[in-house]
């Protein structure tokens, strides 16, 4: 029990450290201002243009829809593309050799990817609404650290599973590039699915940002969060976090065979 617990603690601290230092990483990366800043706030000055600066409803919807939109964008060019430039810089298999996993690594730089992301999103929407003049409704604060916390989560296991995607196919990049806009339009986020074809709502229904989205919606109003989207948020990250392991020992596999995690 002892050993156990003193893994634990050890793996656990992996994470925590990993995280911390990539948020000190993801600060130089230039990347990462132009998808978690520079991006939703010129969407949302785009998108905010008409009712949405008089209507406090729908200033709400879309304020925090262009924060997931950041949170998204954060994940698919931080988190996604994590093992790739591990391996281009000729680190990855390095981390191996340390006595904790590579996977609590991973996860642990996954996390702070989307914190980091979330954290410089906030900021940047923050002081671009009063510029707006947008006035959406915000949900209590217990109601709004419960949210956050469920999106870093949830993005980070989103991103673990991406990252180790990318690794192993050969159009890495390209699949990054495809997922972009995409979610964009049918991820629910910033387009509500109702006023799309019904043949296109299903794939919100497979995004945890659409849900998170809505859970913020119904905390703004003052409802209690709807059963679906709570299932929505937990099933979801779930099922990315299991994808992204099984990924994450597809990744080790294909290394083991090939004799190297550089080509993996």
């Amino acid at each position: 029990m002892g050993d156990a617990l003193r893994a634990a603690r050890t793996e656990a601290w992996a994470v925590w450290r990993a995280a911390v230092l990539q948020i000190r990483e993801t600060g130089r990366v230039r990347t990462a201002m132009v998808v978690s800043v520079i991006q939703p706030v010129v969407l949302l000055a785009v998108v905010s243009r008409g009712t949405a600066s008089t209507d406090s409803g729908q200033a709400t919807e879309v304020v925090f829809g262009c924060v997931m939109i950041g949170l998204w964008s954060s994940t698919l060019w931080g988190a996604g593309t994590l093992l790739r430039r591990e391996a281009a810089q000729g680190t990855l298999a390095a981390l191996l050799v340390r006595p904790v996993s590579l996977l609590s690594v991973l996860l642990g730089k996954t996390l702070g990817v989307a914190a980091a992301g979330l954290v410089r999103t906030l900021a940047a929407v923050v002081v671009a609404v009063p510029v707006l003049g947008l006035h959406p409704q915000l949900p209590r604060p217990s109601a709004a650290v419960l949210v956050t916390v469920a999106a870093v989560a949830s993005a980070a296991a989103m991103g673990l599973l991406l990252s180790c995607v990318v690794l192993l196919s050969r159009a890495g990049l390209r699949v990054v590039e495809a997922l972009g806009y995409p979610v964009f339009v049918l991820g629910g986020i910033v387009i509500p699915p109702d006023l799309l074809a019904p043949v296109l709502r299903w794939p919100a229904q497979a995004v945890s940002l659409h849900h998170l989205a809505e859970l913020v919606h119904d905390a703004a109003h003052g409802r209690a969060p709807a059963s679906v989207h709570l299932a929505g948020v937990l099933i979801l990250t779930v099922l990315y976090l299991a994808c992204g392991v099984y990924a994450f020992n597809a990744v080790l596999r294909r290394g083991r065979v090939k004799g190297t995690l550089e080509l993996a």
